[in-house]
């Protein structure tokens, strides 16, 4: 009995003390939630209070300094103003103005950031400049002490200039003031003596450059040869009547074009002449064109011509829009018109669909309604970028060229804001399309022979050139084919002469690698991060230009050396962009092997002119479309911007307006100075590589190991692969070390001393570095 009444009180207790357990627990969770809804919203309470706080006094303290400064120039300030200002004038002087401003300056950032970055250098400046205006305030007191002068460097500039003087003298006060303006710059830049110097050195060729702009604008402009307005046939009212534009107003856009353009401030005169005058392809183009004025008229592009024809196949048009809508009804499909949309090689019906239709149901009726509109190609875009309508493209019955000029003298293309603008053509719907290549950044361009692949390319390259000089743009060509690019020998803007060499093509490549390495080095040191912050931080001359490297036939590049080409452009397409290093590649056959996953993965913008199949355009577009273009400039045009490629008909541009136009350059800008790559660069780049410090080492890390390797290099030198592969071929071109044998490693040729003879003859003087133990 005992045992059983003591086992029943134990158990008691223990149930007891669980439900003690779980009555703390629960009012544990209750507390913690009283905590968490009440005490926390009283502590973001208190924040927010303190915060509103701090932001009164700083506005406080914000509009007290602009009263402050007010008072030291205006009257308006009343007793209390001018109170103030009796003291901080009779203080400090104009001086005072510093101190103040930084104190709004630092409410201002409080407000703002709250936080104040770099505060004790930001004081520190402020205080040097503060002491440097009492110095240079006192001193104008000190020349011609009265009563004004006494109260623009109050009495802390007067001890201060007073002390000076007696000090150091007036010499000793100079080397002061510079040695403060100095320790300004420094705080400012963080002890970086080169980015101080080179920021004075940019602001003080800027200023002699605006300098020189200011004389030369009252200087009077040589008269230049007149030329005889008889010999044209314009008569003396004629003249007088004649307008005076400037060189851009002379680029208006009118929605109907001007049959000749009028004379401009340009001092030349460019028009037809009889037969039987002493002029070139029917144009006066005098040799006296001032440099500087450019870009060319637009009669160098040729007459415009007006192709108004509309009307006339209005309708038929119309014809063929109800004949659409009755086909597809057949299928079930119920669609209305809703606009028809004529350009220049195409017609664009607009169809709404019934709502519940599916798109691809029309799409895949391609062939029925161009069998059912007797027509030889038919695309269908469903649905229109934009726009609620899927798009039936037929060829128009009077299709016509694009001119290079009508897209040109479009709005598009003169107000543009490009650095380098592509002068792509005229959409379905008639309006220019324009884009900038550094935006792109590169460009592929696919079609088969007699698509407008070339003229393409031409009308790219005069775009470029229109109105931009040498020294902002150049062109490297590469051209296997020998015949698409000789044109453009004597053009001021190109490199080189066209490289027509497969090895020279690829050196050329090479050479575009390390230009575009040196100009990462020269951001690096001027800490921008492209080429635009970089030109706008130098002097004018000092200013790189954009590079465009235009290959029209890739597949030859790729039979021939595909590992190479693939590396070089693969690297140029995802690093070149931020140098103003652009590609534009052509082929004529987008397959696999020629047009790799690398590159496409690494150039999004593509142009397709007509292919043979599908496939192809899914090589090139990565979608179909292309095999149904009609060939002669009917392209798609794909790019980052667009969801869809665009259907666009791309301008003609004939050799006579090529040769005009270079012709004109020439005259302006003289013959090109090419610079001579191949040799520079070569198969293994030795002009362009002997500079690297690192060639005599690497030389001595071949010569101790006795093997000439690229990888061995890259380790024993901790570089890049590119940079040890260069050294490899700058040996060999040394003769150093022979040449690559396959999969076997290089030969070394000479010995220690032969290596130390070679280098110091390369570079020019007695090179020792090597020591071979």
């Amino acid at each position: 009995m005992p045992e059983r009444y003591s086992r029943r009180n134990k158990s008691r207790s223990k149930g007891k003390r669980e439900t003690t357990r779980k009555l703390d627990a629960i009012f544990g969770s209750v507390q913690r939630a009283f905590d968490d809804l009440f005490v926390e919203e009283m502590h973001s309470e208190g924040i927010r209070r303190a915060s509103k706080v701090l932001d009164f006094f700083l506005l406080l303290i914000l509009f007290g300094v602009i009263y402050l400064i007010a008072s030291i120039f205006t009257s308006w300030t009343g007793i209390i103003g001018e109170s103030a200002r009796d003291l901080m004038m009779s203080k400090w002087g104009l001086a005072s103005v510093i101190p103040l401003c930084y104190l709004g300056y630092l409410s201002v950032a409080l407000l703002v950031k709250r936080k104040i970055p770099a505060f004790m250098t930001q004081t520190t400046v402020a205080a040097l400049l503060f002491l440097s205006a009492e110095l240079m305030l006192g001193l104008i007191y000190i020349d011609n002490p009265n009563l004004e002068n006494m109260r623009l460097c109050g009495s802390w500039g007067n001890f201060i200039a007073s002390a000076a003087l007696r000090s150091i003298g007036p010499l000793g006060i100079f080397l002061l003031g510079l040695m403060l303006a100095i320790l300004v710059g420094l705080f400012y830049y963080q002890g970086n003596f080169k980015g101080l110097f080179s920021k004075m050195q940019t602001f003080f060729g800027y200023v002699l450059e605006r300098i020189r702009k200011f004389k030369d604008s009252f200087r009077k402009k040589e008269p230049t040869d007149a030329v005889d307005m008889a010999d044209i046939g314009m008569t003396d009212d004629d003249k007088d009547n004649q307008p005076q534009v400037s060189p851009r107003d002379a680029f208006e856009f009118s929605d109907e074009p001007s049959p000749e353009l009028p004379l401009t401030d340009r001092d030349y005169v460019l028009t037809e002449v009889a037969e039987g005058e002493d002029a070139e392809d029917g144009y006066v183009i005098p040799l006296d064109v001032e440099p500087g004025k450019f870009p060319p008229p637009l009669d160098i592009l040729g007459a415009p011509i007006d192709h108004d024809a509309t009307a006339d196949i209005k309708p038929m048009l119309e014809k063929y829009g109800a004949k659409i809508i009755d086909t597809l009804a057949e299928f079930g499909i119920e669609t209305e018109l809703a606009d028809i949309v004529q350009g220049p090689t195409v017609i664009q019906f607009r169809i709404q669909i019934a709502p519940g239709i599916k798109v691809s149901r029309i799409a895949a009726l391609s062939n029925d309604l161009a069998l059912a509109l007797a027509v030889p190609s038919l695309r269908v875009e469903a649905p229109i970028l934009g726009q609620p309508y899927v798009g039936i493209e037929i060829p128009n019955p009077k299709r016509r060229p694009v001119l290079l000029r009508e897209v040109v003298e479009s709005s598009n293309f003169i107000q543009s804001k490009y650095e380098l603008p592509l002068p792509l053509g005229l959409t379905v719907d008639g309006t220019p399309m324009v884009v900038g290549l550094e935006t792109l950044p590169h460009l592929l361009v696919a079609g088969t022979t007699g698509s407008g692949k070339s003229v393409f390319i031409s009308s790219c390259l005069i775009g470029l050139c229109f109105d931009r000089r040498p020294d902002e743009v150049k062109l490297l060509l590469i051209d296997p084919k020998r015949v698409e690019m000789t044109f453009y020998e004597k053009l001021p803007h190109v490199l080189t002469p066209p490289i027509v060499e497969t090895k020279e093509a690829v050196a050329a490549l090479a050479w575009a690698i390390s230009e575009m390495e040196r100009r990462y080095d020269m951001f690096a040191k001027a800490r921008v991060r492209n080429i635009g912050s970089y030109n706008e931080k130098v002097l004018p001359k000092d200013r790189l230009y954009n590079l465009v490297i235009v290959v029209d036939e890739l597949a030859d590049l790729m039979m021939t050396s595909p590992k190479e080409v693939e590396d070089y452009i693969c690297r140029l397409a995802q690093m070149a962009r931020a140098t103003g290093i652009h590609l534009i590649l052509a082929t004529q056959r987008p397959s696999v092997n020629v047009v790799t996953g690398l590159i496409k993965a690494n150039i999004p913008a593509r142009v397709a002119f007509t292919l043979p199949s599908q496939a192809d355009s899914r090589t090139i577009l990565d979608v179909g479309g292309a095999e149904k273009l009609l060939g002669k400039g009917d392209m798609l045009f794909l790019s980052p911007k667009f969801a869809k490629p665009v259907r666009i008909q791309a301008p003609w541009v004939d050799e006579e307006t090529i040769s005009r136009f270079i012709k004109y350059t020439i005259n302006i800008f003289g013959e090109p100075e090419y610079l001579n790559i191949s040799e520079g660069n070569g198969s293994s780049h030795e002009a362009a590589y002997l500079d690297d410090p690192l060639l005599e080492e690497a030389v001595e890390v071949v010569l101790a190991t006795g093997i000439a390797s690229a990888s061995r290099l890259q380790r024993q030198l901790r570089i890049g692969f590119t940079r040890a592969a260069r050294l490899i071929d700058t040996m060999e071109q040394l003769g150093i070390v022979g040449p690559q044998e396959g999969s076997k490693p290089r030969d070394i040729l000479i010995d220690e001393d032969r290596a130390r003879e070679i280098l110091a003859t390369a570079l020019g003087g007695d090179r020792s570095g090597i020591d071979h133990n």
